[in-house]
């Protein structure tokens, strides 16, 4: 566990059980609602299935493990109030292959023509440049947490700085959209999944801030 030395707001980075159990509840509770959720369990379970929360939190904490196990970390604010996972440029995230979009398109066609979007506006903005990629931003929707969203952008954007790289982000909602974009982060493009669904690819860069 790694405390911040720059916030007010008491921050913690760690990858045990317990950081990746709380990201995946907190995460699925804040985005129950968020249409991109719903139609992505839509892809997995169909469309006349409802979302129910335990479905969101295994996809979630699954789609978790795999980045830890790539390399990210978790970080919290406030004991929690507000968690994200964060994706060094090390965790070595690539694009997928035409042929695992092909065979991810039999299963999951909505979440492959995302894939298709949200990889073609990275390498339109970023090509072969590192980057730091922040996942899952999520506040405790049952509590205040005033300052914690706030505290692990802080602490993301000082160890992208001491880096020199930037951040790519993808904004599930307008909520999310809007906080990015008062930290600095720059709309790179939309991806346009139907049925009125949207995601901002976004990036952040010291140079545009």
């Amino acid at each position: 566990m790694e405390p911040s030395p720059k916030s007010s707001t008491k921050t913690s980075i760690a990858t045990s059980q317990e950081y990746t159990d709380r990201l995946a509840d907190i995460s699925s509770r804040a985005s129950l609602t968020d249409p991109l959720n719903i139609l992505f369990q839509h892809d997995i379970h169909g469309p006349s299935n409802p979302l129910t929360l335990q479905n969101l939190y295994t996809t979630t904490l699954s789609r978790i493990q795999q980045k830890t196990a790539s390399g990210s970390s978790i970080i919290e604010a406030n004991d929690f109030a507000a968690v994200a996972c964060l994706e060094p440029p090390s965790s070595g995230a690539v694009d997928l292959t035409e042929e695992e979009l092909l065979e991810m398109e039999k299963e999951r066609p909505v979440y492959a023509r995302y894939n298709r979007q949200v990889e073609a506006l990275r390498r339109e903005a970023l090509g072969e440049q590192r980057f730091w990629q922040m996942s899952l931003l999520a506040r405790d929707p049952e509590r205040d947490g005033k300052g914690a969203v706030r505290a692990i952008i802080g602490e993301l954007l000082r160890r992208t700085g001491e880096d020199g790289v930037g951040v790519w982000c993808v904004a599930g909602n307008e909520r999310a959209r809007g906080v990015y974009e008062f930290f600095g982060f720059r709309e790179v493009g939309v991806v346009e999944l139907g049925e009125g669904v949207r995601a901002w690819c976004m990036v952040w860069r010291r140079e545009i801030r």
